[in-house]
C-alpha cells in the first residue's frame, strides 16, 4: 500500500513536470510570435516613400490591427509564463512530498530491520542462557 502511495505520487510528479515543459514549450512559440509581430510593427513605422493615401489608410489600419493582435498575444504570453511558473513549484512541492514519502517508507524499513535483529539477538541470549543453565 505504502510503495503504491509513492508510485501514485511520482506518476503525479512526473505529470506535472510534463505539463510545465508543454507550457514552457508553449511560452517559447508565444515569445517568438511575439518577436515576429514587433519587427512587422517596426516596418510599418517606417516611413514608406510614395505611398498614396489610400496605401496609408491600409496601413493605418495594418498597424491598429497589429496592435490588438500584439496586445492579446503578450496577454497569452503572460498566462504561459504564469502557469509555467505555477507547474513549476506544484512540481517542486509534489517533488518534496515524494522524497517526504521515500524517506518515511526508509524510516520504516530501517525499524522494522532493527525490531527483527533485536529480536534475533535476544532468542540468542535466551538459547545461550538455557544452554548455560541446563549445564
Amino acid at each position: 500500500m505504502r510503495n503504491h502511495l509513492i508510485k501514485q505520487q511520482q506518476q503525479q510528479l512526473d505529470s506535472l513536470l510534463q505539463q510545465r515543459d508543454r507550457l514552457a514549450e508553449r511560452e517559447a512559440v508565444l515569445q517568438e510570435q511575439e518577436q515576429r509581430l514587433r519587427q512587422a510593427r517596426q516596418l510599418l513605422a517606417e516611413p514608406q516613400a510614395r505611398t498614396s493615401a489610400l496605401g496609408l489608410l491600409n496601413q493605418g489600419q495594418i498597424r491598429q490591427h497589429l496592435e490588438q493582435v500584439l496586445a492579446v498575444q503578450q496577454r497569452q504570453l503572460q498566462a504561459a509564463t504564469q502557469d509555467r511558473e505555477r507547474f513549476a513549484r506544484l512540481s517542486r512541492q509534489q517533488a518534496g512530498k515524494v522524497k517526504g514519502l521515500e524517506l518515511l517508507e526508509q524510516q520504516r524499513r530501517q525499524e522494522q530491520q532493527r525490531r527483527q535483529q533485536n529480536r534475533e539477538w535476544e532468542n540468542q541470549l535466551e538459547w545461550c542462557l538455557s544452554r548455560g543453565s541446563a549445564e
